[in-house]
């Protein structure tokens, strides 16, 4: 159950930034294999770095119950910006301030 949960919560994210990989390659097959390296080490390097401190950072042992609390009560959150399409007035209220993003 938790595979499933985990995975129904990676999916969306991992999904679009991994099909415009895969574009990328495909449209220019002789950079297609730096295109999916570069993918695959920014997407795993977190997760080693994560892998090898983990067992060192007794604070967030210790308090990992409020951790999870307030990433599930932000995870609620976001699922209710997103139901009501408040984050889209959210992100027009930023446009309006900063700017819009131009890119990098």
């Amino acid at each position: 159950m938790i595979g499933m949960a985990f995975a129904a919560g990676w999916t969306p994210c991992t999904g679009p930034i991994l099909m415009s990989v895969i574009a990328l390659a495909a449209s220019n097959p002789e950079s297609g294999f730096l295109y999916m390296s570069a993918y695959t080490l920014g997407f795993a390097i977190p997760f080693f770095i994560l892998s090898f401190f983990i067992g060192r950072l007794k604070w967030m042992r210790t308090h990992s119950g409020w951790i999870v609390k307030v990433g599930g009560y932000l995870m609620i959150l976001m699922g209710v910006l997103l139901f009501f399409d408040w984050l889209t007035k959210i992100i027009m209220v930023f446009n309006q301030l900063f700017g819009t993003f131009q890119g990098f």
